[in-house]
Formats: structure tokens, sequence, C-alpha cells
């Protein structure tokens, strides 16, 4: 497995604080790549104001950093389409 598959696989474990459902599960993962060791991903919020961001954002940082091989986590936030709210 590559460090882009264990990344998504640790990110699978992460929840979603509102939702209480895999951030993968319910497609909030958007974008990620790895090189060298240095992931970058999009996370999907479900509103733009979400008031669960910060959490998110350790959550998931702290998920994927403890990925043997990654040596550093780019992240940036979007916004889920009202399709993808559904």
């Amino acid at each position: 497995m590559n460090i882009a598959e264990q990344v998504l696989e640790a990110l699978s474990r992460v929840q979603d604080p509102e939702l209480r459902r895999s951030i993968t599960e319910l497609e909030m993962v958007q974008d990620l790549k790895e090189s060298k060791g240095q992931v970058s991903l999009t996370i999907l919020l479900t509103i733009a104001a979400c008031p669960m961001q910060d959490r998110l954002r350790k959550d998931v940082t702290d998920a994927v950093a403890a990925v043997e091989g990654v040596k550093g986590v780019e992240m940036s936030f979007g916004v889920m389409s009202e399709e993808q709210r559904t």
C-alpha cells in the first residue's frame, strides 16, 4: 500500500464532528496527493462557516501525520455543493 492509500485509510477513521460519520464515507476528502512524503488534500465542509473547522483540521492533520513516511501536511478547505450535502 502506498502512502496516499495509507493516508486515505487513516482518514477513514476521522469522523465529521457533527454528522458522526467518516469523512471518507461522506466524500469530504478531495484532491488527495502525495509526493516525497508531502501530503496535500482538500476537505469539503458542509457549510462555509462550519463551526467545527478547527476540530477537523486537527483531527485530519493528526491522522495524516501518523502515517509512516508522511513528512508534511498541506490542507485546504472547500464547501460542499447542495448536491453533495444531500
